[in-house]
């Protein structure tokens, strides 16, 4: 059980607090360790979420499928990590993605109820649990935010890219700073969506100028984005 409470003391939920009173909390909740094989699907887009979910061992592939059947991998859920955190509470508490067993897992469960009854006796377990959910809303807020304010350069980035690539890989000729004049935009903001393009494993840099396109589809959907 003490193997259980210090991989909790490492997650978002239980952060700050001592394993001791970790002990003692969840001696008197009802809670579950949910154990997965490679390979299995932990949950399905779309079913409900009755509880809170801890991954604290192993790795989970969150997926999404698009309407042509093809899988698009959204990241990866390492250990420690709370499992749809904003999705718990709400109108609408469902799964957003597919849940695949990239390596063996195993998920501490607990019940909404429970949840509840934990976060009033604790007002610090409350709060880690108020942080996570606002951080997460603050990240993609951020990122829908650079979305729009980066749009007239993702565009005539997927432009340029969707013109220029041949067999999946293209340059910027004669040069980066060249390109970036091209598109009436300073050579740090083309870096940026450049970067994030290669953070959302959209790009592969391959050479100091020359990239290969990893997934077209998902290129396409930004310019439409």
């Amino acid at each position: 059980m003490n193997e259980i409470y210090n991989k909790l003391m490492k997650t978002t939920l239980f952060n700050g607090i001592p394993l001791g009173e970790i002990d003692k909390k969840l001696s008197v909740r009802k809670y579950k360790i949910k154990k997965y094989k490679k390979g299995e699907t932990v949950a399905f887009r779309g079913d409900e979420i009755d509880g809170l979910y801890i991954n604290i061992k192993g790795e989970l592939n969150p997926e999404m499928m698009k309407h042509s059947g093809e899988t698009r991998k959204i990241g990866n859920l390492d250990e420690g990590q709370i499992i749809a955190s904003a999705f718990i509470f709400g109108k609408k508490f469902e799964f957003p993605v597919d849940l695949l067993v990239e390596k063996d897992c195993e998920i501490f469960y607990i019940s909404k109820n429970e949840l509840m009854e934990l976060m009033i006796d604790d007002k610090k377990i409350l709060k880690n649990f108020l942080d996570e959910i606002s951080n997460k809303a603050q990240f993609l807020s951020t990122k829908v935010w650079n979305a729009f304010n980066n749009k007239s350069i993702n565009e005539k980035l997927i432009n340029y890219i969707l013109k220029n690539e041949k067999n999946g890989e293209f340059l910027f000729k004669p040069s980066l700073k060249d390109v970036a004049n091209l598109f009436g935009v300073a050579r740090p903001s083309l870096s940026r969506v450049i970067g994030e393009f290669v953070d959302e494993g959209i790009l592969e840099r391959i050479g100091r100028s020359k990239y290969r396109v990893l997934d077209i589809d998902m290129l396409e959907e930004k310019r439409e984005f």
